[in-house]
């Protein structure tokens, strides 16, 4: 991820695969629907302007994630590449004059949060029954500190999207756009908590398991009503035009969910069991896919 020498154009510096370009397209195309019409920009034709800056931005950010999540997968913990890659962003945006306070916090961000995501994937691989022992060193703090940071990615892209079209920051839309990603944050691990628990993967679901134990859909109820509260009062606050698009952009992700309401998977309070059931069952999988097209092309031959 970072450049040869130190000398060398950093707009020159390879820091994607092909891969990371796949996974960040979905990234990509939600957050152009939901925030370009926030900010007054138009589609296609503004996503098209600033294509080249947000792809690079937001695929260089998967590939430091999927790095990461490499790590957190056996418990590894190190921020070596993570600190060299998000320089390389820093070092193409400083040169591209789009490098301000805002967009530099909002990167140190994202170190934090893997950062953080290793510490409390450790502990909790090294704890898989959370009703006997729950993951030492794990706090309240902590899991709300890694919630917050972790859509550090859209938050970067907003900021940019101010720089590149000359737009001073508008403070109402960008906390309100905060709290509207931390809840959405929290809508995406409930459907991804099992993936999540396989792959070692940081779960606010899965952290209040260890923190609150049975309790712990209550609790992130509590916490969801206190957020929505919070959520509510600044929706109030922005022009309608505004609200008229949050609501549509809602009523679109409601629909291709299948419901307007918070749904909690199961809890695993067994986690290496469950670990170890899946990768079986995928084993088992993979082994009647090869024989069934071994069967098959015996057939053919």
């Amino acid at each position: 991820m970072a450049p040869d020498g130190h000398h060398e154009d950093p707009c020159n510096v390879l820091t994607i695969s092909f891969k990371a370009l796949q996974r960040s397209r979905q990234t990509l195309e939600d957050f152009s629907k939901t925030y370009f019409p926030y900010i007054g920009l138009k589609l296609p034709d503004d996503l098209l302007k600033y294509l080249d800056v947000l792809v690079w931005v937001e695929a260089t950010i998967y590939q430091l994630d999927e790095d990461n999540e490499q790590l957190t997968g056996h418990g590894g913990q190190s921020t070596v590449a993570a600190t060299a890659g998000l320089d390389c962003i820093r070092a193409v945006l400083r040169r591209e004059r789009l490098l301000d306070d805002r967009v530099q916090h909002e990167i140190a961000q994202g170190l934090r949060y893997w950062e953080l995501e290793q510490h409390i994937c450790a502990a909790l691989l090294a704890a898989p029954r959370p009703l006997q022992a729950p993951a030492a060193q794990l706090t309240y703090e902590l899991v709300l500190e890694c919630h917050s940071a972790k859509s550090f990615d859209y938050r970067v892209l907003c900021l940019l999207l101010f720089r590149l079209s000359g737009r001073p920051h508008d403070e109402r839309l960008l906390a309100f756009l905060r709290l509207d990603e931390m809840l959405v944050d929290i809508s995406d691990d409930l459907c991804d908590y099992e993936d999540d628990v396989v792959a070692n993967s940081f779960n606010i679901f899965r952290c209040y398991i260890h923190l609150y134990g049975r309790e712990a859909e209550l609790k992130l109820v509590e916490r969801i009503g206190a957020l929505e509260s919070q959520h509510a009062k600044l929706l109030a606050g922005l022009p309608e035009e505004s609200q008229r698009h949050y609501w549509s952009r809602h009523q679109e992700a409601c629909d291709g969910q299948g419901a307007d309401r918070w749904v909690f998977p199961p809890p695993i309070y067994d986690e290496e069991e469950y670990r170890r059931r899946v990768k079986a069952e995928e084993a088992a999988a993979a082994a009647a896919a090869e024989t069934g097209a071994a069967a098959a092309g015996g057939q053919l031959g």
